[in-house]
């Protein structure tokens, strides 16, 4: 029997050749891609930065606590935060116990309700479950509007029903308060972190028709208007505020904001800040301490991560040789180059200027050279030119509204660790809603991002 050979013919499959070739680029695009760092894009929006801070300061004023003239029952003529005039009628020392008329749920007293319906108001717009002590506040103010429509009936009553009793007038004119805790002589000078901290403090409040002696206090008188607020200061906050005339102040318990005088006391034991006002005395006269918040610096414009931030480098042309062409009326530099036949020829380019400060145009290392001269118009023969050499620094971001990284620069008003705040509508700069990337350091200028 013959063995014969068998033959075997290879035939080539186009289809497995395609398919092979789109397998092998779909796997080498994946892998690619899956090794790729990943560049975040985030888009430019409004906003603002605050550099603030919180204390607890102490309030100083010009006031003195006036001692009772007599023995009696005391009523006032003025409430709490009212002005007396100078020998005007203050209170009302009675020697008989207020009469069961007014002190009893009978009387006839006269309701502000409109004051009443403020109080509340301010206190429920501020209310926060963080701050419940407020409750406390509220309840002393109401308490302190209810003893005075107490008084004021206890007066009427007892003028219309008698003639005795001793009327004592103020010594001089200022603001009553019916509060005092021992703090009314204290200066800037003589406020310490012990003081400061509120340790045993103590306030008293004196009630209309209570009985008082001769020589206990039986109010307080503040001469002034203007008054101070003394904060205790860290090392760092105090370098932050050394150069502040002024700063910004919120009062916490009302959410109210004013300009206040500014400037540092260096006591014994630390650094102190010392507030001057001329308002809101009266409003905060019965507290003795006082929550604030200090605003150091408040910046508005465009918000931008930091980490968009990159630097580039530019040359410096002296903001004295920018001219302007008499041809196009355009504005740039004449730039002298030697041709290759070595003739000295001037290019006018009006491209390349991104920056201007006091002294110099900053200018694309991609649109002049190191060595070129810049020459001034009309400039003759030995005549001042300027070599370029020297490079600046200027922060920006990389624009990606075209699909790659474009350097623009920013101006940056004020910056923390997490954002900035650059100037809006400058020249050459980022605009509102560009898309820039958001990590800077993983890509380079003109690069494809998508």
């Amino acid at each position: 029997m013959k063995e014969g050979k068998e033959k075997y013919n290879f035939q080539l499959n186009i289809g497995f050749i395609v398919f092979s070739i789109i397998f092998v680029y779909l796997t080498i695009t994946i892998v690619v891609n899956l090794m790729k760092e990943n560049n975040s894009v985030c888009r430019v929006e409004k906003g603002q930065i605050v550099n603030s801070d919180s204390f607890r300061g102490i309030c100083l004023r010009d006031e003195q606590v006036v001692n009772a003239a007599g023995n009696g029952y005391i009523n006032y003529y003025v409430g709490e935060g009212d002005k007396a005039s100078s020998n005007g009628k203050v209170y009302l020392l009675n020697a008989n116990p207020p009469s069961e008329n007014t002190s009893g749920g009978s009387g006839n007293y006269t309701i502000d309700y409109s004051e009443l319906r403020d109080y509340i108001t301010v206190f429920t717009k501020n209310y926060s479950d963080s701050q419940f002590s407020q409750i406390y506040s509220l309840d002393a103010s109401l308490q302190s509007l209810a003893t005075e429509m107490v008084s004021a009936a206890e007066i009427r009553n007892y003028e219309a029903n008698t003639s005795s009793g001793q009327v004592v007038t103020a010594p001089n004119s200022g603001t009553v308060s019916y509060c005092y805790d021992g703090y009314e002589n204290l200066s800037v000078e003589t406020v310490n972190r012990t003081i400061l901290s509120g340790s045993g403090y103590e306030l008293h409040q004196i009630n209309p028709f209570t009985y008082i002696e001769s020589g206990q206090p039986a109010y307080k008188l503040v001469s002034d208007h203007q008054w101070q607020i003394v904060i205790p200061l860290t090392s760092e906050q105090a370098k932050q505020l050394a150069d502040l005339t002024s700063v910004n102040v919120t009062f916490k318990k009302d959410n109210i904001e004013t300009l206040a005088d500014f400037y540092i006391h260096e006591g014994s034991d630390g650094s102190y800040g010392v507030l001057s006002l001329n308002d809101y005395m009266v409003r905060y006269i019965s507290e003795r301490y006082i929550d604030i918040e200090l605003v150091y610096k408040r910046a508005s414009g465009l918000k931008i991560p930091t980490t968009a931030l990159v630097q580039k480098d530019f040359y410096q042309i002296p903001i004295q040789y920018l001219i302007v062409d008499n041809r196009s009326y355009e504005t740039g530099f004449y730039c002298e180059k030697t041709d290759e036949n070595g003739n000295i020829v001037a290019d006018f380019r009006t491209s390349g200027i991104y920056y201007k400060d006091d002294s110099y145009f900053y200018v694309s290392t991609d649109d002049f050279s190191l060595g070129d001269y810049i020459g001034k118009e009309n400039a003759g023969d030995g005549e001042e030119r300027f070599r370029i050499g020297a490079t600046g620094s200027l922060y920006g971001v990389y624009n990606v509204n075209k699909g790659y990284t474009q350097f623009e620069i920013v101006h940056i008003l004020h910056q923390n660790n997490d954002y900035c705040i650059v100037e809006e509508n400058l020249n050459y700069s980022v605009a509102l809603y560009d898309n820039i990337i958001l990590n800077s350091d993983s890509v380079t200028e003109n690069q494809i991002v998508y």
